[in-house]
C-alpha cells in the first residue's frame, strides 16, 4: 500500500514543530557558547587580579637590580610599573623617589617620598630622603624636621649625620658634635662621621679632638 501523505495542515504543524526545536537547539548552543566565553573571561580577571603582588614585587626588584647596576632610566620604570601595579606599595615610591633624585628630578623625588609616607607614616628612610633634598634646596628648617622625624621612628647613623650637616652649616657646631657622636654610636667604621666631627671640633676650638677624629678616620680608610 502506498504510504498516506498528510494534509497540508499537518504537514505545516509538523515543519514549525521542527524549525522551533532547530531554534531551541541553537539558542541553547549560543547560551552556552556565550556562558563559556564569559565565565573564562572572568576566571582570566581573576587570576590577573590575584596575580598582581607578585607582578608588582618582580617589577619592584627589576628595579633594585636596575639601580644597582646605575640604570636609573631603567629602574625607574619598573619602580613605576611596581607603583601601577600595587598603588600602595610605600617602599615603590620611595625607591623611586631615591632613583629620581640621583638623576636630579628633585621635584619628582620630593612627590615621590611624600606618597611613600601617605602610604607609610612610619617609613623613615624616605624622611631621611626628603631631609636630603631640602638640604639639597638650601631648606635647612625642613630638612632639619624630616631628619628628626626619621630619627624619632628609628635612630640610625644616616640621620644623625646628616641633621649634623644642618647643624654644621647652621654653625650650631656643639649640635653637630653630639649629633656626629650619635652616627659614630650607631656605625663606628664609618670614616667620615669622624672627618664631620673633626671640623666641629675645631670650629669649637678643640683642636687635638679634631686630629685625634681625623687620625681615626686615616685608620679605618687604611683597614679597608
Amino acid at each position: 500500500m502506498k504510504a498516506t501523505k498528510p494534509p497540508p495542515r499537518v504537514e505545516s504543524r509538523r515543519r514549525r514543530r521542527s524549525q522551533r526545536k532547530r531554534l531551541q537547539r541553537r539558542r541553547l548552543l549560543i547560551g552556552s557558547v556565550i556562558a563559556l566565553a564569559v565565565g573564562a573571561a572572568a576566571w582570566g580577571a581573576y587570576q590577573y587580579i590575584a596575580s598582581a603582588p607578585i607582578r608588582a614585587e618582580k617589577a619592584f626588584q627589576d628595579g633594585m637590580r636596575l639601580t644597582g647596576v646605575g640604570d636609573f632610566m631603567g629602574a625607574e620604570k619598573r619602580f613605576t610599573e611596581a607603583v601601577r601595579i600595587s598603588p600602595a606599595m610605600a617602599e615603590g615610591y620611595l625607591q623611586r623617589g631615591l632613583v629620581r633624585k640621583s638623576m636630579h628630578q628633585l621635584d619628582a623625588a620630593i612627590d615621590d617620598f611624600d606618597h611613600a609616607l601617605n602610604e607609610d607614616s612610619d617609613l623613615g628612610p624616605a624622611h631621611t630622603a626628603l631631609g636630603e633634598v631640602y638640604h639639597e634646596r638650601g631648606d635647612l628648617t625642613r630638612a632639619m624636621n624630616e631628619f628628626t622625624a626619621a630619627i624619632h621612628l628609628k635612630p640610625n647613623s644616616d640621620a644623625f649625620y646628616q641633621r649634623g650637616e644642618v647643624y654644621e652649616s647652621l654653625g650650631r657646631h656643639q649640635q653637630a658634635i653630639e649629633d656626629y657622636v650619635a652616627a659614630i654610636h650607631e656605625q663606628p667604621d664609618a670614616p667620615y662621621f669622624y672627618r664631620a666631627r673633626a671640623m666641629s671640633r675645631e670650629a669649637m676650638g678643640d683642636r687635638e679632638g679634631a686630629e685625634e677624629d681625623r687620625r681615626t678616620a686615616i685608620h679605618i680608610e687604611h683597614q679597608y
